[in-house]
């Protein structure tokens, strides 16, 4: 077996070195471990520190020794993005997150119909409305690229997936900034004249006058091409075109301008971002990653690799200052106060050593997968925590190792991938967990977790660290209050009697979903989201990404049989009634087959190899 392990890490350090002759030549010798178009996730060659450091044999939370070595061998391959076992449609592997704002932003979640205050670290997804008030400025990190509103800017965000960002400019300004572009992936922004498709990474100018029928395109650096009912418009760097006279594709081409103070600040936060210390250590993709340089330190750890450590106080704990929302399609999704509160609560694990808390990213290579909140659940309505108004819930967070089991739909690919991408797995038969907690991509009735170590239960590292664990009433989880001004106190011997759920079983409440602060939301103008816009790319089936009645935003649009339309350009309105039948173009999108540009990545099947102490033992 030790020669079966030997084999297996010389094969998988020649993979990463030799290109894709090999890679082809380890897909041959083992097709159900690769499938094309999926990302390549690291193989451990030994066993060594893949437990938290909790789990020592000192520890009571710990696993015996005989387990730990009937383990040894359950080396798990890569995940698969692979859903043909599954009838559950799987949830975005990316997220939006409101990262920056500059006097009054508002957000509407989608189904809701409420406007609410813009809150930092709010994770956004397909068909919410974001409004950037008079003199207020906006910016939404989407992994690969930073999406910057402008003052009086109306914003949808159309489809948000891995692959996918569409968006969908009413009115005002915006600033698209993309780092970098996957052979597979595409941005397209979308006005009333015009579809606009991002062709290589670059910085993007879009202004669409309220009161004129105009859109104006400013490409600094980059290419792409706009299409709409006429030719297409290809765009290049340094170039500004205006369009007019509706979806005619009338335009004006010139030299673009200097930038003016819009441009200037968006450059100047791309700088900053661009220039991140965090990006030898956290993924380029883990949204939210650029912001750890001025709230912690990194150092490097025997057992985890690279672990950054906030600078907190005394006796700060992660999942503990923020609340709980529901944010469909995942469900209780938290958001923290902290004005770097993203990346570590939505991708890594958490661990604790050296008298405080630090976090561990996945591995640097791996493209991530965004979880809506890497805890585990204990409680419900029988928790006999003392609590006399309708039971509570608690949650700790998962540390190094230990498996995310979702608490909403997911096929079998995509729980592999959710793992593997935010935590080095190696030592537990996650496929056996998968099944014994899921049928067809569903999460089994009952709510217990079921299949882990070995059949046993489950036992979190992080459950007795300081901090570790926390509950909240019912009441506060569904009104999305504060957890560190509600939470429940819980006495050490109840912890040992704690059971974990793998569901909560109760449902959200409009106070979950518009999970509003409480401050004055600035509600903007009925026109502001009236306008029809021109789309080239087929607007998603929401699915179960409806949160309740659905707003007019989410519907398609449709052609005068009432069919939903074809792949092609389209004519769509958003925020009311559709003010027209769509209308089809010649030109069908086409799959991208270019090879990445510089500064852009290939395809999720080719690994960017690690580098030597940029991620220690992951």
């Amino acid at each position: 077996m030790r020669t079966l392990r030997s084999i297996i890490s010389i094969l998988t350090l020649c993979m990463f070195m030799s290109g894709s002759a090999l890679m082809t030549a380890a897909q041959t010798a083992a097709p159900d471990n690769q499938v094309p178009d999926t990302q390549q996730y690291d193989q451990p060659n030994d066993n060594s520190a893949t437990l938290p450091e909790a789990a020592t044999p000192q520890d009571p939370m710990a696993q015996p020794q005989d387990q730990a070595q009937q383990q040894e061998d359950e080396v798990l391959p890569p995940p698969s993005n692979d859903s043909a076992q599954s009838t559950q449609e799987d949830p975005p592997a990316r997220a939006a997150r409101l990262q920056y704002i500059t006097g009054s932003v508002s957000v509407q979640p989608q189904g809701t119909g409420d406007w609410v205050a813009g809150e930092i670290n709010r994770p956004l997804t397909n068909s919410d409305n974001i409004w950037a008030d008079k003199n207020s400025k906006a910016e939404i990190g989407v992994g690969t690229g930073v999406v910057r509103m402008g003052s009086e800017s109306s914003l949808t965000l159309t489809n948000v997936i891995e692959n996918t960002v569409q968006l969908q400019l009413h009115q005002g300004e915006l600033y698209l900034h993309v780092r970098r572009l996957y052979d597979n992936e595409r941005y397209e922004v979308d006005t009333p004249n015009q579809a606009f498709t991002v062709e290589k990474p670059g910085d993007y100018r879009f202004d669409v006058n309220p009161d004129t029928d105009k859109t104006i395109i400013t490409v600094w650096r980059g290419e792409g091409e706009s299409t709409g009912d006429g030719p297409t418009v290809r765009i290049h760097a340094n170039e500004q075109v205006r369009f007019s006279n509706g979806t005619s594709m009338t335009v004006d081409t010139h030299t673009a301008p200097g930038p003016d103070d819009f441009d200037e600040w968006a450059q100047s936060r791309d700088q900053r971002q661009d220039q991140s210390a965090s990006s030898r250590y956290v993924s380029p993709d883990t949204v939210g990653g650029d912001d750890l340089d001025e709230y912690g330190v990194w150092k490097e750890t025997p057992d985890y690799g690279a672990v950054w450590y906030p600078s907190v106080a005394p006796g700060w704990a992660p999942y503990y200052y923020g609340h709980w929302i529901w944010e469909a399609p995942w469900g209780w999704t938290w958001v923290d106060y902290e004005p770097w509160g993203f990346a570590p609560f939505h991708y890594g694990r958490w661990v604790y050593g050296g008298g405080g808390w630090g976090w561990a990213p996945g591995p640097i290579y791996a493209r991530p997968y965004y979880a809506p909140a890497l805890v585990a659940w204990f409680g419900g309505g029988g928790w006999g925590v003392g609590i006399g108004f309708g039971g509570g819930f608690g949650w700790c967070p998962l540390g190094w190792g230990e498996p995310f089991i979702p608490w909403y739909g997911a096929s079998f690919g995509y729980f592999r991938g959710v793992n593997y991408t935010n935590t080095r797995i190696t030592n537990i038969n996650i496929t056996n967990i998968y099944h014994n907690n899921f049928v067809n991509g569903r999460p089994v009735p009952g709510g217990g977790i079921n299949g882990a170590h070995n059949g046993s239960q489950f036992h979190y590292a992080n459950m007795n660290r300081p901090g570790g664990f926390t509950a909240v009433s019912r009441n506060a989880l569904v009104n999305s209050l504060s957890v560190a001004h509600n939470n429940i106190r819980v006495a050490p011997n109840q912890l040992s009697r704690m059971t974990p759920v793998r569901s909560l079983g109760v449902a959200p409440t409009r106070a979950s979903i518009a999970a509003s602060t409480g401050a004055r939301a600035a509600v903007p103008p009925a026109h502001a989201f009236s306008r029809p816009v021109v789309s080239h790319m087929t607007a998603p089936n929401r699915g179960s990404f409806n949160r309740g009645p659905v707003n007019a935003s989410s519907r398609p649009a449709f052609n005068n049989n009432g069919a939903r339309p074809q792949a092609g350009t389209q004519r769509s309105a958003i925020g009311n009634a559709n003010r027209g039948p769509a209308f089809n173009n010649s030109r069908a999108p086409q799959t991208s087959t270019r090879t990445p540009q510089p500064g852009s990545m290939g395809s999720r099947s080719v690994p960017r190899p690690p580098s030597a102490g940029n991620f220690g033992g992951r």
